[in-house]
């Protein structure tokens, strides 16, 4: 099964590199984007652009399975530890009105997305971290440490990213290639079975999680 994971993160892509022994590939198929692959792992890396306008020229060149797009968040729960990972069902983008329209300065939910991926909203304990199916994110956070007790009670997500989903949502939700968006917590509570950096813990958790969604009769 060839699997293509797509990212513009640096951290994801270097920590995804060492956990799979991944090689830059020297056949550069563009200048857009860098690949790193090994067997039947494909990572693809771009500075510059992303998943909605670099998707045609990598189908182009791969005829994969499936492409996966990590992102790396934060948590503002008491259930969810550093290195849960959580398979998104549902985008809320966050929005702040000025402070003359609120208290705290967060408005109600508004704008959200739905995937119909998953047929419910599940929480399991895989190994040794959670994994949530179907959950919330909610994007374009700012990274204030500040407004987590108005996250919590406004949203009540499972974990809030500051990237935006945008690109990623239209090829999940579109029919070119199956698509997963995988989201892994680096920020919150801390796991009681820490083993190596936050984005360590996650992005190993997400690769076991890619794992079991190819497994037949798993998640997806």
């Amino acid at each position: 099964m060839l699997r293509i994971i797509f990212t513009r993160n640096p951290i994801v892509r270097d920590t995804c590199v060492a956990s799979l022994s991944l090689g830059r590939n020297p056949t550069e198929a563009s200048a857009d984007f860098i690949v790193y692959q090994k067997g039947d792992w494909i990572l693809i890396f771009s500075k510059e652009f992303d998943i909605d306008i670099t998707l045609p020229t990598i189908l182009d060149n791969w005829d994969p399975d499936r492409i996966y797009l990590p992102y790396l968040g934060r948590s503002v729960d008491m259930m969810h530890e550093i290195g849960d990972v959580i398979l998104p069902n549902v985008f809320i983008p966050y929005t702040q009105q000025n402070e003359t329209d609120t208290e705290d300065g967060i408005t109600g939910i508004s704008g959200a997305r739905f995937l119909e991926i998953y047929n419910e909203q599940k929480d399991y304990y895989v190994e040794d971290y959670g994994l949530s199916v179907g959950g919330i994110v909610v994007e374009r956070t700012p990274n204030d440490p500040a407004i987590n007790t108005d996250l919590m009670m406004t949203y009540e997500a499972d974990i809030y990213l500051t990237d935006s989903l945008d690109a990623a949502y239209i090829v999940t939700s579109g029919d070119l290639i199956p698509a997963l968006i995988i989201c892994g917590i680096v920020e919150g509570k801390m796991s009681k079975n820490e083993s190596g950096t936050p984005e360590q813990m996650a992005i190993r958790n997400m690769l076991t999680t890619i794992r079991l969604t190819e497994d037949e009769g798993g998640i997806v």
